[in-house]
C-alpha cells in the first residue's frame, strides 16, 4: 500500500517505529499505528514499563509479540511513566480493533524538545514512501 494513501490523523505525531504520539501539555500518550499493526499482525502479548519508570526517548521500554514475531516498544520521548494502559496489557488483541484508541502508556516529558524528532502525518507519509524506495 502506498504511504500517502494511509490514514494518519493530523494532530498526532509519529516515530520511525510506527507508533503514534499525542501531546497533552507536558505529557504524551503513545501507541501503535494501524500501519505498525499491519506489519506485526495481531498483538498477542504486550509488556510495558511500570508507573514511575524513567524512559529515554527512542529507547526500548517494552516488547510486543505477534505469533512468532517479537518486537520492541520504544519510548517516543524521555521522561517518567505516569500511567500504563493495563486493559491492553491484559488483552492486547484490543489494539487490533482500535489502534488509535489503545494507548500504551502516558509519559511526563523531561525533555519536551525531543518532540521535534517526531514526524507530522504528512512527513510520516513522505518518509514511508522514501523508505519503501530505498528498501526496494
Amino acid at each position: 500500500m502506498n504511504g500517502n494513501t494511509r490514514n494518519f490523523p493530523d494532530g498526532l505525531l509519529y516515530d520511525t517505529h510506527y507508533q503514534w504520539v499525542k501531546k497533552a501539555g507536558n505529557k504524551v500518550l503513545f501507541g501503535l499505528t494501524p500501519y505498525g499493526l499491519e506489519i506485526t499482525g495481531e498483538v498477542l502479548y504486550l509488556s510495558l514499563p511500570s508507573v514511575g519508570t524513567e524512559v529515554d526517548g527512542g529507547g526500548t521500554c517494552g516488547s510486543l509479540e505477534a505469533g512468532k514475531w517479537v518486537g520492541r516498544v520504544y519510548a517516543p520521548v524521555s521522561g517518567r511513566v505516569i500511567n500504563v494502559n493495563n486493559a491492553i496489557v491484559a488483552s492486547p488483541a484490543l489494539i487490533s480493533h482500535s489502534p488509535y484508541g489503545c494507548w500504551f502508556a502516558e509519559v511526563e516529558m523531561s525533555q519536551p524538545d525531543e518532540l521535534h524528532n517526531l514526524m507530522s502525518a504528512d512527513r510520516l507519509s513522505s518518509w514511508l514512501i522514501e523508505n519503501r524506495r530505498e528498501n526496494a
